[in-house]
């Protein structure tokens, strides 16, 4: 079975080539213990790190205390780091859909941590069955029919080929322990009514073989899934612009693609900040859909916790969104100043003759006896004004953002460098005349806006 997993993970490329830690979540059950034993066989061949998760969700009381204590004997025999969470608070009337959540809150903790990393799951071929039946009977979408994944986001599933005979037969022949969980024949809950009671019936009455047909439409499901992830990537790479912390929508593309389409874009940008991958309800995205169509710039849509959709002129911007920035930062002479780790700005004493102008916005050069030795970078102010070059006369600063069509977000990224209340040079964009090098320039700086992040 090992040599079956191992194949498994190589054909639907489970584990990248490169060396990266997986956490395997174990609850105690023989599922998650086989899955234990067979990754901790396999590490060495895929050169991963192997950490155990256990999440103890209160419900079985002493015994949910047992299963913890046994996962933990685990980690100490395995010699493997263990983290383990619990549910602080159990609610009356707990349902499995709370559960999880809170389990997979657990588990999000750690998948942010750092890049790369993977969470497997001891899920089953007998699980990707009852999972289809449960989604068939709620309505779900295509992607809701394919059931379980192998792979999705972080998650992976390195079991879901092997059958729950299969891992009985493997833990009774590797002679390992594992904890029984007596709520799995409680057929009050709906995946066991399924597993104990609905798919033995339809063996019986319908199709012995109706396991292996229900895998056979799961298949051509993920056929058909595969050739709308095609032409979704396509749309991604042809309307969404991925930045290192934003991504943002071409609004003009969008609005060509038929709804299906428009839908999984939607997804996609708001999954970006999300391990698990982000599914919209109709009457949700009907709302996505106008906002991201028709709101003008300015207009903001929150999602998840942090999310802020904003709506520009040509483009929706998805990610954590600043508000009015105030903060400000000292620039000296011969230092430089790092600003969000997206810009450095440096200002160099020069010679006259270290002063030639070029077709660089980024570069600048002012009069120092003008400007002094001690400036500071910020950001657009309501109310900012400054005397553009070759201009006699002052202006405002939301207006010069206006003519260049910069939407309100952009006006707000871009630095400043000023001198007490005056604005110096706009970096990347228009120096202030007053500070500009005349015939009576003495001292001179050179001031660069370096980007480093777009």
């Amino acid at each position: 079975m090992i040599e079956r997993v191992a194949q498994y993970i190589l054909n639907e490329q489970l584990i990248p080539e490169k060396k990266i830690k997986i956490y395997a979540a174990v609850s105690g059950g023989v599922d998650s213990v086989v899955l234990l034993d067979i990754l901790y066989h396999l590490r060495n061949r895929f050169g991963f790190d192997l950490e155990i998760l256990h999440f103890n969700h209160q419900v079985r009381g002493k015994f949910s205390d047992r299963d913890a204590d046994f996962v933990e004997k685990l980690a100490v025999s395995y010699n493997l780091k263990i983290h383990l969470g619990k549910l602080e608070y159990v609610p009356k009337n707990v349902t499995e859909t709370f559960l999880r959540e809170k389990r997979y809150q657990f588990f999000k903790k750690f998948l942010l941590k750092e890049r790369g990393i993977l969470l497997a799951t001891g899920h089953h071929h007998d699980d990707n069955l009852e999972t289809f039946i449960m989604r068939l009977a709620k309505g779900s979408r295509l992607r809701g029919l394919l059931s379980i994944l192998p792979k999705r986001g972080c998650f992976i599933k390195p079991l879901l080929k092997q059958s729950k005979q299969d891992i009985l037969t493997y833990a009774e022949m590797h002679h390992l322990q594992f904890r029984q969980d007596d709520t799995n024949n409680d057929n009050r809950i709906h995946r066991n009514k399924i597993r104990n009671q609905i798919l033995p019936y339809l063996q019986h009455e319908l199709n012995k073989d109706i396991k292996v047909n229900i895998q056979k439409s799961i298949d051509d499901f993920f056929e058909y899934y595969y050739l709308f992830e095609y032409v979704l990537q396509k749309a991604i790479a042809h309307s969404v612009k991925k930045s290192k912390s934003l991504l943002i929508l071409n609004r003009k593309h969008y609005r060509t693609y038929i709804t299906l389409i428009r839908r999984g874009l939607v997804e996609y940008c708001i999954s970006d900040s999300n391990p698990l991958n982000y599914s919209l309800s109709k009457r949700k995205f009907k709302n996505w859909d106008t906002f991201i169509c028709d709101s003008s710039p300015g207009k903001r849509f929150n999602y998840m916790e942090n999310g802020t959709a904003l709506s520009e002129r040509n483009t929706i911007v998805f990610g954590e969104l600043r508000s009015d920035r105030t903060e400000w930062f000292q620039l000296l002479p011969g230092r430089e100043v790092l600003i969000d780790s997206r810009y450095k700005i440096c200002m160099n004493p020069v010679t006259a003759h270290e002063v030639h102008y070029t077709e660089n916005p980024n570069i600048e050069f002012v009069d120092s006896d003008l400007c002094g030795s001690r400036l500071f970078v910020r950001f657009w102010q309501k109310g900012d004004r400054f005397k553009p070059l070759g201009m006699k006369h002052r202006r405002k600063l939301s207006d010069f953002f206006t003519d260049l069509k910069l939407s309100i977000r952009l006006k707000k990224e871009i630095p400043l460098i000023c001198k007490k209340d005056r604005i110096i040079w706009i970096a990347g964009y228009r120096l202030d005349d007053r500070f500009k090098i005349t015939e009576k320039t003495r001292n001179y700086y050179r001031l660069e806006l370096k980007v480093l992040e777009q």
